[in-house]
Formats: structure tokens, C-alpha cells, sequence
């Protein structure tokens, strides 16, 4: 507008004075004064209800502020975004509403908002979005808890005393409950088999425990791509559920809680391996019971994890088969003799029995416990493995 080196009061008052002219063409007179009909509108409407008042500078400022949260609330959210610096508005938020039930509590927006006037984050860019989202065919939906649980290492790093870190981890694919974060001292199936020995008393047995396709969970180089440890499952009635080589996002839930441990865990504890299992073992209290999420409806895993009707039975399990069955046992070198000959099962085997349930009219079949190994090739000798084994859960 045109008004420098005037008073604008003294410009507003002139233009209302003169809109009430009969003579006076409104449009023209908004011209005059070079500003839109909409201005000159809003003018004279505020003259009217107001008066002389009503043509003062009014407040830019939205009626709903998002800088407007009470100085107590502010302070409180802030406090909470201290403690979990890399958790963002809603959580921080839902956090704020359980222990401050029934009062008020600000808009996610006016949270994030606070959070970047704060310096904690920066303004969030949406991404351009392109292509589709992976489907997972044939893969087991967890809609209970105990139906999957995932395991995987987290990926090693050094303390500054040097000394190598490479957690295990292992959760409840359904209620994200982290069963287990162990600093082990090797990745080896003994000391992996120690912690799942611990897990498994604590809260039972799963349906099927989903993995990934390195040592110790599974070998390539293996009939069925089996280890001991995973034999060991099978022993005790729990399925095997493998990514597929080169996907680890078909274990994505895993994934993520692996990016939030690095972000807030990797390389920031001092001291031994003692003290990072300590820090590890609050970093789980924390994420368990405290740690808000949107997949459950912003409850905790503690909220709505249960332990396993399946009880542990312990670690040594004497498989029992079927009249009909002819039960051979495998030596430590992965052998059984059949009929004065030997047949190759493999090392995982190794301690095992298996059952070998033989037809009239078709090759004799390899079991181990409920689960079939394969068929004897009648003409080489040799075992032919049921390829689905390792993927027991996509049969």
C-alpha cells in the first residue's frame, strides 16, 4: 500500500469517513487508496463492530500458536526428549500423556515444532516416495506373541579399551519385546546356545525362530543348510523360518531396532564388555516398558507381550518315532548304517537319532523327529534332501 511517510491510523480513518458517502463508488475509492475491495471490506466491517478501535493493527499471530505450550508443559516434554534424544515427537508425546493423564497436552505439530526451536531435531523434508513396497510371500504373519521370534547379531564394534562388542539380539516379532541384547565373547553355536538356554526357560518356546542365512543359524555348505544349533531347535519342536539370501528387510522390524541401537548405543558407552551389558540390559528395560510404539497402538511390548504356554523341557531330547520307524543313530561324523552300508546325514546330526520309515512301493523316507529330512536314492545310496526343510515354515 501507499502509505509511507503517513500514519496509517490516520489513512484508515480517512478511507472509512469516506466509504459511507453516498457518492462515493466503493471499488474506485479502494483503487484510490490502493488497496483490494477485500481490504477496504475488512476496514469497514471492523469500524462497525468496534469503532475507532477496531481499525488498529491486529495480531498476525494463528489463534492456535504452536510456540503457545505453557512454560510447565514445554519444560516437561524437553525434559523427556533429554532422556531419549533419539526418539521423536510422538513417542516423546505419548509418553507425556500416560504420565500426565487427564491434563492438558499439546498437538504433535506443536511438539515438533518446540523440538526443532530447541535444536534437538531439524525441519523434517518429505521424501519424493517411488516405486512399491516389498511383499513377502508365503511369509508367517505373527498375530500372537511366541508365533516367530527373530534373532540376529547386531554387527560388531570396538570399546575404546579394544575390545570387540557384537551383541545377539533376540525379539518377539509380534509385540517388538526384546527377549534378549547379550554381549557374547564368540558368535559361535555354543555361546549363542547358552543364551537361548537362558531365553527359553525365562519365557518358553516360540512357534518358529526367523534368522538369517550366516553361522550359527544355518550353513550353505550344509544338507538342508543346518547347523547344530538350528537341529537343536528342531529338537525341540520349533520350525525354522530363513530370509531369503540378500534380503534382510524381510526381517525389517529386526532391522530397525538394530538402527536404533546403533544411533544411541554404538560407540557412546565407556568401559569393559561388563559395562556395556549393563548399559545393553537398561537400554531393553527402556525399550520394553517405557518406549511408546505406533505398530501397538503407542503401547509398550511389556503392555502386551505374555510368555509362552510352550515350557522349556530342557536341553537334551530323546526323539521318539512311530512303530514302523527303523531308528538308526548318527555318529560324530555325520553317518548312520543302514542295512551294512553308511548314509551321509551331516554333522548337525551328529548324538541325534533319526527314523527311517521304509514302502513298498517308493523310496524309504529320512525323518528327524516330525520333520522330514528326505528320500534314500535306491540306486546311489545316497540321501536326497527335502529342500523345504530349511524353510520349514513356507511348507
Amino acid at each position: 500500500m501507499p502509505f509511507k511517510g503517513v500514519d496509517i491510523m490516520d489513512v484508515k480513518k480517512e478511507f472509512v469517513l469516506k466509504s459511507f458517502d453516498k457518492g462515493v463508488v466503493f471499488t474506485e475509492l479502494c483503487r484510490e487508496y490502493g488497496i483490494s475491495t477485500k481490504c477496504g471490506y475488512k476496514w469497514k466491517q471492523r469500524f462497525l463492530a468496534e469503532g475507532m478501535a477496531g481499525l488498529e493493527e491486529h495480531s498476525r499471530r494463528p489463534i492456535s500458536n504452536s510456540r503457545s505450550i505453557p512454560e510447565p508443559v514445554s519444560v516437561e516434554l524437553l525434559r523427556i526428549k533429554k532422556l531419549h534424544p533419539a526418539w521423536g515427537a510422538k513417542k516423546i508425546l505419548a509418553i507425556y500423556k500416560r504420565n500426565n493423564t487427564g491434563k492438558y497436552a499439546p498437538v504433535r505439530g506443536s511438539v515438533e515444532n518446540l523440538f526443532v526451536r530447541a535444536g534437538y531435531t531439524g525441519v523434517r523434508r518429505r521424501r519424493n516416495l517411488r516405486g512399491g513396497s516389498i511383499i513377502i510371500q508365503n511369509r508367517i504373519e505373527a498375530l500372537e506373541p511366541n508365533v516367530v521370534w527373530t534373532v540376529d547379531f547386531k554387527g560388531w564394534w570396538y570399546t575404546k579399551n579394544r575390545e570387540r562388542v557384537n551383541p545377539l539380539t533376540i525379539r518377539d516379532e509380534c509385540t517388538k519385546y526384546i527377549l534378549a541384547i547379550d554381549v557374547v565373547e564368540k558368535g559361535d553355536t555354543a555361546s549363542v546356545k547358552e543364551v537361548f538356554k537362558r531365553v527359553f526357560k525365562k519365557y518358553g518356546l516360540p512357534q518358529y525362530i526367523r534368522s538369517d542365512n550366516g553361522p550359527p543359524f544355518a550353513n550353505v555348505l550344509n544338507y538342508w543348510g543346518l547347523t547344530k544349533l538350528s537341529v537343536w531347535w528342531m529338537t525341540l519342536g520349533i520350525q525354522l523360518d530363513r530370509n531369503d539370501p540378500g534380503h534382510p528387510e524381510q526381517n525389517g522390524g529386526h532391522e530397525r531396532m538394530h538402527r536404533d541401537m546403533k544411533t544411541e548405543l554404538q560407540g557412546q558407552i565407556d568401559g569393559s564388555l561388563n559395562e556395556h551389558q549393563k548399559v545393553f540390559d537398561q537400554w531393553r528395560k527402556d525399550f520394553n516398558e517405557v518406549r511408546p510404539h505406533e505398530a501397538l497402538e503407542m503401547k509398550t511390548p511389556a503392555d502386551v507381550y505374555r510368555k509362552s504356554k510352550i515350557k522349556y523341557p530342557g536341553e537334551h531330547i530323546e526323539l521318539r518315532y512311530s512303530k514302523g520307524f527303523r531308528v538308526r543313530y548318527v555318529n560324530d561324523r555325520g553317518y548312520l548304517n543302514l542295512d551294512q552300508k553308511r548314509l551321509f546325514v551331516g554333522n548337525p546330526f551328529a548324538g541325534y537319532h533319526v527314523g527311517i520309515k521304509e514302502f513298498v512301493d517308493k523310496p524309504a523316507e529320512v525323518w528327524f523327529g516330525s520333520f522330514l529330512l528326505g528320500i534314500i536314492n535306491a540306486d546311489t545310496g545316497l540321501i536326497e534332501p527335502n529342500c523345504t526343510i530349511v524353510q520349514a515354515s513356507k511348507t
